[in-house]
């Protein structure tokens, strides 16, 4: 590695170990954000609905200005990742790998099973999950829209070692 690669590296992972994750309130940032993150985004009423139900709990991360944020679902004894979206411009930094953390904290805190549904074509986000403990437990053919018609869902399940 030389020593621009090095230097750039260094300024990425000082950015997200300075990156603040926190509660997320609603924001027009929000829908900003889906809107460029998503390929069939969620509408703002969708959005705003989920900050409006006591099921449902967010966290967005900070750095400094909002460039990412995850929704979570959760009823009893389990939590499901409904939505999580990092700016474009900011993948492959980190920041989803917190995003997810901080949701398996919470979930191993309050001894929930955590679920995910993701692309079958988003094989990146797959391997973080799988890389993040996330096994695969089966799939809904046809479940997210494409321009082509349809595709799978891989549905994946976490659970903490109580």
């Amino acid at each position: 590695m030389d020593t621009r690669t090095r230097s750039k590296t260094s300024v990425v992972e000082a950015i997200v170990s300075a990156a603040l994750i926190k509660p997320l309130e609603w924001q027009q940032a929000i829908v900003e954000l889906e809107q460029q993150g998503q390929d069939y985004p969620w509408t703002e009423a969708v959005l705003q609905s989920c900050f409006d139900d006591m099921h449902y709990e967010s966290w967005g991360i900070y750095a400094p200005q909002l460039c990412g944020f995850v929704i979570t679902h959760s009823i009893l004894d389990e939590r499901t990742i409904m939505n999580i979206v990092v700016d474009p411009l900011e993948r492959g930094k980190g920041f989803g790998r917190q995003l997810v953390s901080t949701v398996q904290a919470v979930a191993q805190q309050q001894q929930q099973s955590l679920w995910l549904e993701v692309r079958a074509s988003n094989t990146v986000a797959q391997a973080l999950y799988q890389a993040m403990g996330f096994s695969v437990v089966g799939q809904r053919p046809n479940y997210y829209q494409t321009t082509d018609g349809s595709e799978t869902a891989i549905i994946m399940q976490w659970t903490a070692e109580h």
